[in-house]
């Protein structure tokens, strides 16, 4: 899923950072190096074609001193799966919403575009979202928990909606979360499988077009 949520930057509590120096900074910055590296290559040919030797070569590596690092493939796709949100959340709330609900779904919109510029590391985001199902896959807890924040945070954000009369009275906020969870996501699994390829972004768009029309309480659409 592409779309990140406000709750999620402006409450969760931020861990303390700690100034580390001398053989520990030189290990952050090689790790950072190795992520900047994995991204680019998972970005590029997915997580199944990458290779663990070049991804270490590319940073002055051999295959066992990357393992050092991360321990395994496993280790390196959840540590960039984790880095990919963390910098997603920072993109999608650099605007202010100011409970505007046109504001966010054009976020959104916005989103999928970006989502659109890096297929590889989208496409293997989504297979990963579906291989995740089961309970033994490595990235089972890292999808599973943020789904439910998606839905929790993205509620609370249209909740707030409601109260300053910007969407309509009465709204399931909580459904129409869900469903925008689910048809994002189900578009962008079309988009990945489409030959020759949609428009991801055009596609989500008109989707929230058409759901602004339908909730917000001027009943205007994202090109209003």
């Amino acid at each position: 899923m592409t779309m990140q949520t406000e709750d999620s930057q402006t409450t969760a509590p931020r861990p303390k950072r700690v100034r580390r120096t001398g053989p520990y900074k030189a290990g952050d910055a090689r790790r950072e190096a190795i992520l900047e590296a994995a991204i680019e290559h998972f970005s590029q040919w997915g997580y199944f074609n990458s290779s663990m030797p070049k991804i270490a070569a590319e940073v002055g590596l051999t295959k066992a001193g990357l393992i050092h690092h991360f321990g395994s493939k496993e280790a390196l796709l959840s540590a960039v799966l984790e880095l990919r949100d963390q910098r997603a959340v920072s993109a999608f709330f650099a605007e202010d919403f100011r409970n505007d609900p046109l504001r966010y779904f054009r976020q959104v919109a916005a989103q999928a575009a970006f989502n659109e510029s890096q297929p590889g590391l989208t496409q293997m985001f989504t297979i990963l979202a579906a291989e995740s199902s089961n309970e033994e896959h490595p990235a089972h807890e890292f999808f599973r928990q943020r789904y439910a924040n998606i839905i929790e945070h993205t509620s609370a954000l249209l909740d707030k909606m409601v109260a300053a009369g910007t969407l309509l009275p009465g709204t399931d906020v909580r459904q129409v979360a869900s469903e925008m969870l689910a048809v994002v996501d189900g578009f962008t699994i079309q988009w990945a499988l489409a030959k020759p390829p949609i428009s991801l972004h055009d596609t989500i768009r008109n989707y929230l077009d058409r759901l602004a029309k339908s909730i917000t309480t001027n009943g205007r659409g994202l090109d209003d």
